[in-house]
């Protein structure tokens, strides 16, 4: 293990140590705050002994592991499982949960006429539209915890720690996407994203004034 790996680790088992004694009535949190934080002494006192690093890494990225089964009040990225449930309700795979490309929109529609083609092509945008507002909606809900929670990731990641489920939620809510990585994509990519909002309004306004004129000839 590098330098800068075993001493990312050791961050992350100081950081779980202090979660783990936010709930200083639960014994087995105790234990493993004091168990942790005896195995970072022995690194700190060792001088870079190797056996004494991989003991105390080992410990650590085991626990972040099973972070999961960690009582409630002390759980790392605990206040995400809202959004955790939410993103499941949904039945959205972060992992797969991205924009249409042009190659796979023009697959989609390809050998249709005219007419289909257009309501297909509406469809893909009414789809585009629809993940831009839930990203907004996830990302608004997880406005209070997205420094904490972002802090930890950059932490785990330094360390080399499977990430996990929760991990990978952070960055679907708040990384940026793909198209926006090049500063000189930003204004192409904004002006896309509102053009397709604004059909997505436009659609929605004439689908409520048609239903609004289906309840008034039902009330007639």
């Amino acid at each position: 293990m590098s330098l800068d790996r075993s001493e990312a680790v050791v961050e992350l088992g100081k950081r779980l140590v202090t979660q783990l004694k936010v709930d200083s009535h639960d014994i087995l949190s105790s234990w493993m705050a004091h168990h942790i934080a005896k195995l970072i002494d022995n690194v700190e006192k060792s001088s870079g002994e190797s056996e004494a690093i991989e003991e105390c890494s080992q410990a650590i990225l085991s626990l972040w592991e099973h972070r999961a089964a960690l009582p409630e009040h002390s759980r790392p990225l605990g206040q995400l499982e809202p959004i955790m449930r939410t993103l499941s309700a949904l039945g959205v795979n972060q992992e797969e949960y991205h924009f249409y490309r042009p190659a796979l929109r023009e697959a989609a529609i390809a050998d249709v006429d005219d007419a289909t083609k257009e309501w297909l092509d509406l469809a893909i945008g009414l789809d585009y539209s629809a993940r831009l507002l839930i990203r907004y909606a996830l990302r608004s809900a997880a406005e209070k915890t997205a420094s904490e929670s972002e802090s930890w990731v950059k932490l785990a990641r330094e360390a080399g720690a499977n990430e996990g489920a929760d991990c990978r939620v952070v960055r679907f809510i708040l990384d940026s996407d793909e198209e926006e990585n090049e500063e000189k994509d930003i204004q192409a990519a904004l002006e896309e994203k509102l053009t397709k909002l604004e059909g997505f309004v436009a659609l929605a306004n004439e689908l409520v004034g048609n239903l609004k004129a289906e309840l008034e000839a039902i009330k007639a």
